[in-house]
C-alpha cells in the first residue's frame, strides 16, 4: 500500500463530490485530524470533475499550494455537466439522473465517450500541475474512471468493446495508474445495491437508503488504501461520529415511518446532523 505522508505536512486540500463533502464528516476530516492538520475541504455535493479540477487551480491561485501541503483529489464518475450561471455553481451529479438539464439537452450531448476524453485529460493536467507544486497528493476515484462511467451502474464496461474507450486507457494509462483503487470497489465490490443498500437496513432501518460511505466506511476505505497507522483519538472520533449518524437516523425513521432521503430533511435537522456528526471543521471560506 502506499504511505498517506512521506513527510511532515502543514496543510490538507481536499476536492471531490458528495463522498468528499456530505452531510456528515467523510475522509478529509479524518485524515485532518489524524495529522493534525487545518483542513481546507473544497468537495461539492454533485460535483463533477470539471468542477474540481477548477477548484483546485482556484485554491491554488489564492493559498498557493507548496511542498509542505498535501492535497488529494477524489474524482467521480464522467457523466456531470458543471457550470458556473447566475453567480452560483450548478453541478446536479449524474447526467442521466439529475432534474437540471432537459432531455432534450441530454440527447443531444450526453456522450459518455466525450466526458471521459474531457475528464481523462483534466486528470493528466492536474497530475501534471501537482507536480510541478512539489506538495505531496494523491487521486481517489468514487468509481472506477474508464469502465464504471455511470455510478448507478454495479456492473462494470470492458474498454474493448468500444475502441475510443480502449484507446483512451491505453494512452492514458500511466495517468490511470496515479489513482487509487476506487470506493465503490474498495469498499462494495462494485455491488452498491447488494453490499450496500441492502446490508444498511439492519444499521439505520427499513426506511433508510444512501449511497454515500458512512463515517466508519470512510475509515476503512482509507485504511485498506494506505500504509498509516491511525491515532486511537481518531478511531474514537470516528466511533463516536458514526453511532451519531446511526442514532440520528433512526429517530428521524420512527417519526416519519416512511422512506426519506437526507437531502429532504428540514435544513435544522441537517444541520444538527453535521454538528454531531463533526470529526474537524474546515478552515475556509468557499471561494466561488
Amino acid at each position: 500500500m502506499t504511505p498517506l505522508i512521506d513527510r511532515p505536512v502543514k496543510r490538507l486540500f481536499t476536492f471531490g463530490c458528495s463522498f468528499t463533502e456530505y452531510f456528515w464528516s467523510a475522509w478529509p476530516e479524518i485524515i485532518a485530524l489524524d495529522l493534525d492538520v487545518p483542513l481546507y475541504n473544497f468537495g461539492r455535493s454533485g460535483a463533477g470533475n470539471q468542477y474540481i479540477s477548477n477548484m483546485i487551480a482556484h485554491a491554488d491561485s489564492i493559498y498557493n499550494f507548496t511542498e509542505n501541503d498535501l492535497v488529494i483529489v477524489s474524482w467521480t464518475n464522467v457523466c456531470r455537466e458543471d457550470r458556473w450561471v447566475n453567480g452560483r455553481w450548478i453541478t446536479p451529479g449524474n447526467i442521466f439522473t439529475q432534474g437540471e438539464y432537459d432531455e432534450n439537452f441530454i440527447k443531444k450531448w450526453g456522450d459518455p465517450v466525450g466526458y471521459l476524453m474531457r475528464d481523462l485529460s483534466l486528470i493528466k493536467l492536474t497530475g501534471a500541475f501537482l507536480k510541478l507544486k512539489k506538495c505531496q497528493y494523491h487521486f481517489f476515484s468514487m468509481v472506477d474512471i474508464v469502465t464504471q462511467i455511470d455510478q448507478n451502474n454495479h456492473e462494470t464496461c470492458d474498454p474493448k468493446f468500444n475502441p475510443v474507450i480502449e484507446k483512451l486507457a491505453v494512452n492514458y494509462k500511466n495517468d490511470l495508474a496515479e489513482i487509487q483503487k476506487s470506493f465503490f470497489a474498495t469498499l462494495w465490490n462494485n455491488n452498491i445495491y447488494n453490499n450496500k443498500i441492502l446490508p444498511d437496513v439492519n444499521v439505520y432501518g427499513k426506511y433508510w437508503s444512501d449511497g454515500h460511505p458512512s463515517p466508519s466506511e470512510h475509515l476503512k476505505y482509507l485504511k485498506l488504501t494506505f500504509d498509516h497507522k491511525f491515532k486511537d483519538a481518531t478511531e474514537s472520533a470516528v466511533a463516536n461520529a458514526q453511532q451519531n449518524l446511526e442514532t440520528f437516523v433512526k429517530n428521524v425513521s420512527d417519526q416519519k415511518k416512511k422512506t426519506f432521503a437526507i437531502y429532504e430533511l428540514d435544513a435544522n435537522l441537517i444541520k444538527n446532523l453535521k454538528e454531531k456528526t463533526k470529526i474537524k471543521s474546515s478552515e475556509f471560506v468557499q471561494i466561488l
